[in-house]
């Protein structure tokens, strides 16, 4: 049975906004509770602050692809915004390409030493493993939206969309 590419994109997209918000929402709660034990109780958790962090490692590892697909990440476009519509299909291939290069060439040395860890957390002891796995989807995540974007932007082109690119801050529909 084949399945649709966009029910594809649909579950893993769900599966990701699901992981973030959950680990959001730790964040948050292990926040509420170490502050409740400490001035309340006068008992700090040992725990919370491992939590807190590691919650937020596998929020960011999960979220930036959603950033970057949305187009929602920190960018420089001063110069963009000012070039020709052949310039700014320039610039989107390039600094594309140039991610997908560099993660490409990154991607296996860094499997391979994620593998290797033997490591463990601190005061809860998991193993760097499962803590650093989300690293991996990221990689993943980035280097196929760095793709798609490419093949986005060639169509823009060719399409004369990027012509009508909006001003940073400015709400399209």
């Amino acid at each position: 049975m084949k399945v649709p590419k966009n029910r594809i994109k649909s579950a893993f997209d769900a599966i990701t906004s699901v992981i973030v918000d959950t680990s959001f929402v730790i964040i948050f709660i292990t926040f509420l509770l170490t502050i409740f034990s400490r001035y309340v109780f006068k008992k700090p958790i040992t725990w919370s602050y491992e939590i807190s962090v590691l919650a937020y490692i596998w929020t960011m590892f999960f979220g930036v692809g959603k950033a970057i697909e949305k187009d929602e990440h920190v960018v420089f476009g001063l110069v963009y915004d000012k070039v020709s519509p052949k310039g700014k299909l320039f610039f989107l291939v390039g600094y594309n390409a140039l991610l997908v290069v560099l993660l490409a060439l990154a991607f296996y040395p860094s499997l391979r030493s994620l593998l290797s860890k033997r490591m463990v957390t601190g005061v809860l002891k998991l193993p760097y493993k499962v803590v650093f796995a989300p690293f991996m989807y990221m990689f993943a995540d980035i280097l196929i939206r760095s793709l798609i974007n490419i093949k986005k932007a060639v169509t823009s082109y060719r399409d004369g969309d990027l012509a009508k690119t909006a001003e940073p801050g400015e709400i399209t529909e």
